[in-house]
């Protein structure tokens, strides 16, 4: 019954922790879409910007990079009716602004370079965190199956000790039946001898009476012949005696 505990104990246990490691990895995906989703609000208002920048920042601007034709688009100014002047200090404007509009966004948001480093190291963590899960499970899931192995190895001694028990009381009480049966049949034996020497004890008394009655009875019918004899011898003297 202990090991049967442990066992529910320890399955508890590593329920409860792969449901906190299941935990933690949902909350750190919620962590990505809530970072997810903050990167595509900011994207949406770094693309709302529209801050008219100063003339020194417009310079500075577009000696750092240019993200539009700006010949191509001075030279469309002056179609439209446009000085040249005019035509190129709208176009440096323009670019300008589209510069600081790059620098301030840039600023905003990361490189894709770091995007990528991030979502790598992201996807190193998550497949950290899969595989220390999953070494946790396997740890556990040997655990229980060390704790089943051990739990079968004991109910099988118990099992053998029981059947052991239970052979050495059923040969016990075989041995004492066959002791009981063995007396019971020496005490018939003994009653059975007991029983015979009686009978020819009777035998031997009655032979005895028969023998005594016999006996007595040839003596009286003796004493009744002399008895009458003697009567008889008696009856002839007095006749005699008489007929004289």
């Amino acid at each position: 019954m202990n090991g049967l505990a442990r066992l529910t104990r320890l399955s508890s246990n590593s329920f409860a922790s792969t449901a906190g490691r299941c935990g933690e990895l949902l909350a750190f995906n919620a962590e990505v879409t809530a970072a997810s989703s903050s990167f595509q609000h900011a994207c949406r208002r770094g693309m709302a910007l529209a801050a008219i920048p100063s003339r020194a920042e417009s310079l500075t601007a577009v000696t750092k990079g240019l993200l539009v034709d700006t010949l191509d688009m001075m030279r469309r100014f002056e179609k439209m009716g446009m000085t040249r002047k005019q035509a190129e200090e709208l176009t440096e404007h323009i670019a300008g602004v589209l510069c600081v509009n790059k620098e301030k966004i840039s600023e905003s948001f990361v490189s894709k370079a770091a995007l990528e480093k991030s979502v790598l190291e992201q996807e190193a963590r998550v497949a950290g965190f899969k595989s220390e899960v999953v070494k946790s499970q396997e740890l556990h899931l040997a655990s229980l199956m060390r704790d089943t192995e051990r739990l079968t190895t004991n109910l099988g001694n118990l099992r053998n000790e029981i059947r052991y028990e239970v052979e050495k009381l059923t040969a016990s009480q075989r041995l004492d039946l066959n002791l009981e049966k063995g007396r019971m049949r020496d005490e018939l034996q003994s009653l059975r001898d007991k029983s015979n020497e009686l009978e020819i004890k009777l035998d031997k008394e009655i032979n005895m009476l028969k023998a005594t009655t016999e006996q007595v009875k040839n003596e009286t019918v003796k004493y009744c012949l002399g008895l009458l004899l003697a009567f008889t011898t008696a009856g002839l003297g007095a006749a005699r005696l008489v007929s004289r």
